[in-house]
């Protein structure tokens, strides 16, 4: 079982993703061409999605899939690609102005269209805050195996002083 924390950081970060994904599913629907940045960008999302959204519910369900060693695996390829696929495409649109026609014009990924700048900036404004949310995470889950062990199950214990009792006799 996941702490509450975790859990919560989870939830907040699928409603992220779900945004990145309806965003740069738009972006791709309306593009000529393809562009490989917005490609990555959701594949991060559904990445994303699938293995710290949908992989913690198992982890909840079952105790065999929280081993904090392959929870800090996917925390730190989620990490990593959604600091990736931000910063791909914030270098990609360049951040200008969305109401200048030269730049819309010449970027490959805005295509002259105001919407799609907007579109990116979003989809940019919210893979940096799930990146963000997964360095909290990956944090977190460091700890975690710092504390119980790579294959641990959370629980620890304590060294007992004094009288003992009789399950120690």
């Amino acid at each position: 079982m996941l702490s509450i924390l975790d859990n919560s950081l989870r939830v907040v970060n699928f409603a992220f993703l779900v945004i990145v994904l309806g965003l740069v599913g738009s972006l791709i629907a309306t593009q000529s061409g393809g562009n490989p940045r917005v490609n990555f960008c959701i594949f991060t999302a559904t990445f994303g999605i699938v293995f710290d959204s949908f992989y913690a519910v198992l982890a909840n369900l079952f105790s065999a899939f929280a081993w904090p060693i392959i929870l800090v695996t996917w925390d730190f390829l989620n990490f990593v690609f959604t600091f990736s696929a931000a910063t791909a495409l914030a270098v990609g649109i360049r951040t200008h102005s969305c109401t200048n026609q030269l730049y819309l014009d010449s970027n490959s990924i805005t295509q002259g269209s105001t919407d799609r700048c907007r579109k990116s900036q979003a989809v940019v404004a919210f893979l940096y805050f799930s990146f963000f949310i997964f360095l909290t995470k990956l944090v977190l889950s460091l700890i975690n195996v710092f504390s119980a062990g790579a294959f641990g199950s959370g629980s620890t214990r304590r060294a007992t002083v004094g009288v003992p009792t009789i399950s120690q006799v």
